[in-house]
């Protein structure tokens, strides 16, 4: 019972400090002991997987202090990059981690997921698709200079042999699927227009 209700004190603590951090501007900008968001600078790119645009990465420039800058990939592989819920980064030197989980049934956990307080199902079966010279930031060899201006970075994962697999709809959204399926016809109102014949006869 101790040990349960230490743990919510924590994770209410870490909600709370997440939320001062991320929301609270005024108390960070310009102090000696916390990052400065005066000077942030657009900063995008593109991440590939062995040539082809990778959807769902999630992108990580990882500052020598202070918070690091986030993005996740799009279909066409392109993503941008937020400070702290703030769009852009400060220019510096950061080292780069590009991470691709994958939940049992092949979906992408990105932002979202991997964010949330109560992890969803995907999560708990989700593996790390990328080697660890690219995902993980203990490892990874990925520098990115951000100049006064901002940037444009471009990376692509050199994986020889890796076939990512093809999305299945899990149990939950297949029985979803068949009772939307089972849903009984909408009734006809006086005022709808008819519904097309199926079987028309052609005119003589």
């Amino acid at each position: 019972m101790i040990l349960n209700h230490m743990t919510r004190r924590q994770t209410l603590w870490t909600v709370v400090l997440a939320v001062v951090s991320g929301c609270s501007k005024s108390d960070v900008e310009g102090t000696a002991d916390g990052p400065d968001f005066s000077n942030l600078v657009p900063v995008s790119g593109v991440v590939t997987l062995n040539g082809e645009p990778l959807a769902g990465a999630v992108v990580t420039f990882l500052p020598p202090q202070w918070s690091p800058g986030i993005g996740e990939t799009d279909a066409k592989g392109e993503y941008s990059l937020s400070s702290s819920g703030r769009p852009g980064l400060a220019p510096g030197e950061y080292k780069v981690a590009i991470s691709l989980l994958l939940s049992a049934e092949g979906e992408p956990q990105g932002l979202g997921p991997r964010s949330s307080l109560a992890q969803p199902p995907g999560m708990l079966t989700a593996k790390e698709m990328l080697p660890r010279e690219y995902a993980d930031l203990g490892t990874s060899k990925l520098i990115a200079k951000v100049n006064p201006k901002g940037g444009h970075f471009a990376f692509d994962v050199k994986a020889p042999g890796l076939v990512l697999p093809t999305p299945t709809a899990s149990p939950a959204k297949e029985a979803d699927a068949a009772a939307e399926g089972d849903q009984p016809a909408k009734p006809v109102s006086p005022g709808d227009p008819p519904a097309p014949a199926t079987n028309s006869v052609p005119a003589p």
